[in-house]
């Protein structure tokens, strides 16, 4: 499994079910993928060789497409690839799936045993021959990762925070699928869980995101369920102070909510309660002081608050008076 855009997927999976000849070749496959504009590299560059493979085997990997002798068809039997291949596919140069396209990719993954039995099923409270989407959403547990070498071989460790299951990944290419292909997938293509790095270790959690937060269009309905969330952790002082990384475990991972809805309600504090909403600043060499990469850098900034062009926020200080009903009012 490899880090690909799933917009790409869906394009192709359009292209193939409409070609009039009723199947391709591997070769005509990266034809028509060339000469249609389907695939973009991150630089906006034309897909190599290579990046043609790998996203052809993500299909025929995932059942999307099948192979018939030499050609590759739609998975006319699979009533997920038939919906999918219904579905209007992002424009060219869109990366965004729709909910509803994004909903049938992670019912896809998910039937899928080997991402299932090397990622999808260390977040399940117990081993099962299948994971719907619904149950990964309502049953998941955290589970959290991290890397240390043994005898100079890298491992990187899981464990289910609420049952403690463990499982390791100690070769380069189990690492590369579950780290940089299954859980990429997960959190920036599928968005069903989200994750961030725990202060002060080398240890990074993620979670199973809602079901709701799927279909939710726009911010509105988990921004404001955040901001009464992150209100009522007040106590009864005049200003109580945050810990945004504390915020994040109590608003968004034990709630199932994404650390996008978190800054959401912070922004929506900051707009509509200036004068008692307090940002506490903290500079990104500390914020990144135990980083030991570009990489992990950016994933410890995960769980810092900024605004365009502001520092990065460790901590809020938030007023005992302000009241979303009088400002609905």
């Amino acid at each position: 499994m490899r880090a690909v855009s799933f917009a790409g997927l869906h394009r192709i999976l359009k292209a193939v079910a409409e070609h009039s000849n009723g199947g391709v070749t591997a070769g005509g496959l990266n034809k028509l993928v060339l000469e249609n504009n389907l695939l973009y590299t991150r630089k906006n560059s034309i897909p190599s060789p290579t990046t043609l493979y790998h996203y052809r085997n993500t299909l025929i990997h995932l059942r999307l497409l099948i192979r018939e002798g030499r050609l590759l068809n739609v998975n006319s039997e699979d009533p997920d690839v038939c919906k999918l291949a219904q579905q209007q596919a992002p424009n060219n140069m869109e990366c965004l799936l729709t909910d509803g396209a994004r909903a049938l990719f992670s019912s896809l993954v998910l039937k899928n045993t080997h991402c299932r039995s090397l990622f999808f099923d260390l977040f399940m409270p117990k081993s099962t021959s299948s994971v719907s989407l619904s149950n990964f959403m309502q049953l998941g547990k955290s589970v959290m990762w991290t890397r240390y070498r043994f005898h100079r071989t890298k491992v990187v460790l899981f464990r289910n925070k609420a049952t403690g299951r463990r499982t390791r990944c100690i070769t380069h290419s189990s690492i590369s699928a579950v780290l940089y292909g299954l859980r990429y997938w997960a959190r920036d293509e599928l968005k069903i869980i989200d994750e961030y790095s725990q202060k002060g270790k080398r240890v990074t959690t993620m979670f199973p995101l809602t079901w709701s937060e799927l279909h939710t269009n726009g911010l509105d309905g988990p921004l404001m369920q955040t901001v009464d969330a992150l209100l009522d952790l007040r106590t009864t002082d005049e200003w109580t102070v945050f810990s945004i990384s504390d915020l994040i475990i109590r608003c968004c991972e034990e709630r199932g909510k994404p650390i996008k809805s978190l800054f959401g309600a912070i922004d929506w504090l900051l707009q509509e309660w200036p004068h008692h909403t307090v940002l506490i600043p903290t500079s990104q060499s500390l914020a990144t002081i135990t980083a030991t990469s570009p990489q992990r850098q950016k994933l410890e900034l995960r769980r810092y608050y900024r605004t365009p062009n502001s520092p990065y926020i460790s901590h809020i200080r938030i007023h005992k008076d302000i009241n979303i009903k009088s400002r609905e009012s």
